[in-house]
């Protein structure tokens, strides 16, 4: 039986095929419409003229002795049956299938192609859009439920490895976070228990949905501003920064903005007398912004991913301790700090939790001793995976390696069994 041979099914018009078992991705009904679309009939008996027969699923024996009979005289060819299903759906019609559900509002019609994997995106996204939610949530009865996991089942990669996320109301906000488009994005905004809630806020279960979609860089902007104020903070966290101009209007989240390193320079001009500190540790300096707020603001200056090696060079000079601290700990921080901090002895615990500090100066640290360094090692994700071992089995710094995202990564990657 050779299933993976390419079929040119327009060659059935006109004559009639059998079906043993059941069809799989189409209501026989459907299956049945298709098909005489195309100019084909079928049959559960084996009739004289049956150009070709089909398996399905859940052959009952009767069907599974026919199906062995058909093999083994060779008269008709013999496939499955998913091939032929994947080629009717592949060939509709986008428009007569969107008006005939809309002229018959048949809803069990329209969830079943919903559930349908063959159909492509886009009129998946259209079908979606005639679903009536009968102003009801996603797991409210059941038909929205299998409309629910028909989303997140189609989008999901591999969502058998996680089998309860297209039943369950996270699901929809992971797959945002994971999987979002614009288009699915903008097409689950759109949905009724969604845009109901973008309206008049009051239904706590989709906070996280709405969460998600703040967040994402792919969300709409017309998405965004519906979001407003709802998710002012959220979306002052947004990298790249949008709505600024809206979000500085409200003045609620000043101080968030305030730590957005893609703030403009004209809001920066804004909120630098309020929030100098925030500015200085957050901003994307240039030598001119550096220059403005080093003198008063120099240990916030030096936490800042973005310096350069000139600027670390004027921070390291004047030699403050707090100022060195905050160097110590700064990921952007040049190897030849690192090293000279480290010889100095006293930064060992900003060091340890420096996620770009060389393996080798990990080790080092690791050999001091030192709880408070280890505690820092046992958080920081460019800790030697060796060393994140050995430190869990201190009871001290066990919750922190558990909890560390490379250590993380590790277990789940080597499938090995953590508890």
């Amino acid at each position: 039986m050779d299933y993976n041979a390419r079929m040119d099914y327009t060659e059935l018009s006109g004559k009639s095929v059998l079906l043993l078992g059941k069809t799989r991705s189409l209501s026989e009904e459907e299956f049945t419409r298709l098909l005489r679309l195309h100019g084909v009939e079928w049959t559960r008996t084996l009739a004289s003229e049956a150009a070709m027969a089909f398996e399905g699923r859940m052959m009952n024996p009767y069907e599974q002795t026919e199906s062995a009979r058909i093999y083994a005289e060779g008269k008709i060819a013999l496939h499955a049956l998913e091939p032929l299903e994947e080629w009717l759906c592949r060939a509709i019609e986008p428009n007569r299938l969107l008006m005939s559900l809309k002229l018959s509002r048949d809803q069990e019609r329209l969830v079943d192609f919903l559930a349908n994997p063959y159909i492509t995106d886009e009129l998946f996204f259209k079908l979606l859009g005639l679903y009536d939610w009968q102003n009801e949530g996603f797991f409210d009865n059941d038909r929205n439920r299998d409309v629910t996991a028909a989303i997140i089942g189609r989008f999901y990669a591999d969502p058998e490895k996680n089998h309860n996320v297209q039943y369950a109301m996270s699901g929809l906000a992971h797959l945002i976070e994971r999987y979002g488009t614009d288009e699915l994005i903008g097409a689950v905004a759109a949905l009724s228990p969604i845009a109901k809630e973008l309206n008049s806020p009051s239904e706590r279960s989709v906070a996280g949905i709405l969460d998600a979609m703040a967040l994402h860089p792919q969300t709409p902007l017309e998405v965004l501003r519906k979001l407003l104020p709802s998710r002012a903070a959220l979306l002052a966290r947004r990298e790249p920064l949008v709505l600024e101009a809206e979000l500085m209007a409200g003045g609620e989240v000043d101080e968030l903005l305030s730590q957005n390193p893609t703030l403009s320079a004209e809001g920066r001009t804004v909120l630098m007398e309020r929030f100098p500190a925030l500015i200085a540790r957050n901003a994307v300096l240039s030598g001119e912004l550096f220059e403005r707020l080093r003198e008063g603001f120099a240990a916030a200056l030096a936490a800042n991913p973005s310096l350069d090696d000139a600027m670390q060079d004027a921070l390291a000079a004047e030699g403050e301790n707090a100022v060195l601290q905050s160097l110590a700990a700064n990921p952007s921080l040049a190897p030849r700090h690192a090293s000279a901090l480290m010889e100095a002895g006293t930064y060992g615990e900003y060091l340890a939790a420096n996620p770009s500090l060389p393996e080798g100066l990990l080790e080092k640290l690791y050999s001091s001793e030192d709880p408070k360094v280890h505690a820092r090692l046992a958080a920081n994700p460019a800790t030697p995976i060796e060393l994140l071992y050995q430190l869990s089995l201190d009871r001290r710094f066990e919750r922190a390696v558990k909890t560390n995202p490379a250590f993380g990564r590790h277990i789940q990657t080597h499938n090995i069994g953590w508890h």
